[in-house]
């Protein structure tokens, strides 16, 4: 039986596909089409497991974090991309005509400087990444609140889908739990404390839930929200990881990879073109000549690509993202391993290993991003 929505089967993203495009974080049921699909398999469990309330409070923060987010990719990337732009085309404007070569040198100049003054603006302000960071830790911290509460009431939830009465303490309980959920304008000042080294006790957001759970009394009902809960936790972070760690060159993995092939190659591509021209000077030819410029003009704009593409690993974490995904995904393998392979106690036992194996993902996340406020 899936009772995933649709998309969580979906292929993984192709080359030049985006992995987080049409992602519907509909492991807390956020769309209507997941509501639908469950509802029209399991509307008893559509009852318990749909959560009015902190699904908006989830959609409101969902799309300032990814907002803000592209805003300091964009930025990083942009200011990259002014700087080499100048430097390579200061390589080469010996080669423009005369009367052309202080309008390549002024372009090269503005393009250099434009670089170098947004790169500071990113690096002085970081106000694009702080709010970005701080909205994802709180949506992040939303999503695991949802399991939370359900991990930590499951003879409750069991009930509730077919008793009134324990419905109602179910949503007394999902209430409680979304009071003490922390107020998203604090996260902003709590950003450099986040970038430190998570405490497994730091993962849970009531104190009481630090301490195992009660294992509830088998039933149908607990059968099927432990199978739900397994896609939809287990599951869906996989086809996540799966997607960033895929085939796609606008995911993490591929981009690392891309990267580090180009300043591996380029640099020494730079030492062949600059040793060519050493090698035509030594023969004769004049450092005046088009072969030697366009030579020296490669060499340098060789190196400063190499050196801009390490600048944008560096400062978009493609190398350490890819490598925090992979961990992820291990982790999450082995959780989900646990629970198949355990009885009722081993099951919720790993459902609470997900919990801090995916705070301490988000933690990795916040402390990397912040720190690296500071590359560019």
């Amino acid at each position: 039986m899936n009772t995933a929505p649709p998309e969580v089967d979906a292929r993984a993203p192709g080359e030049f596909e985006d992995p987080e495009a049409g992602w519907a974080n509909d492991d807390i049921l956020f769309t209507k089409p997941a509501r639908m699909a469950l509802g029209a398999k399991h509307p008893a469990a559509l009852r318990v497991l749909d959560w009015p309330e902190l699904r908006a409070l989830f959609g409101k923060h969902e799309a300032p974090a990814n907002r803000h987010g592209r805003a300091d990719r964009r930025l990083g990337a942009i200011s990259v991309a002014a700087s080499v732009s100048g430097l390579v085309v200061g390589a080469f404007s010996p080669l423009a005509p005369p009367a052309l070569q202080p309008v390549a040198g002024g372009a090269a100049l503005a393009l250099a400087v434009g670089g170098i003054g947004l790169a500071l603006f990113h690096w002085l302000g970081a106000h694009s990444r702080s709010r970005w960071l701080a909205h994802r830790f709180w949506t992040e911290q939303a999503r695991a609140l949802y399991f939370q509460t359900l991990v930590n009431n499951l003879d409750l939830v069991a009930r509730a889908m077919v008793d009134d009465q324990a419905f109602a303490e179910w949503k007394v309980a999902r209430a409680r739990a979304l009071d003490a959920l922390p107020s998203p304008e604090v996260m902003p000042a709590q950003l450099g404390r986040l970038a430190g080294d998570p405490r497994p006790e730091e993962a849970w957001v009531l104190p009481e839930w630090r301490t195992a759970s009660v294992i509830p009394e088998p039933s149908p009902g607990l059968e099927l929200l432990l199978d739900i809960l397994r896609r939809n936790r287990f599951g869906i972070q996989l086809a996540y990881t799966d997607g960033k760690l895929g085939a796609s060159l606008r995911g993490p993995r591929r981009s690392s990879e891309a990267v580090r092939i180009g300043s591996d190659i380029l640099p020494a591509a730079a030492v062949v073109a600059a040793a060519l021209a050493g090698g035509l000077m030594l023969f004769g030819v004049t450092a005046s000549s088009t072969a030697v410029k366009a030579l020296l003009g490669l060499a340098a704009s060789g190196a400063a690509v190499a050196m801009g593409l390490r600048l944008l690993n560096d400062s978009l974490l493609l190398t350490d993202d890819a490598g925090r995904y992979a961990w992820y995904s291990a982790a999450v393998l082995q959780a989900r391993a646990r629970f198949d392979a355990g009885g009722l106690a081993e099951k919720v036992e790993a459902l609470r290993d997900m919990e801090i194996v995916a705070y301490r993902d988000l933690r990795a996340f916040v402390a990397a991003h912040w720190r690296a406020r500071y590359v560019l």
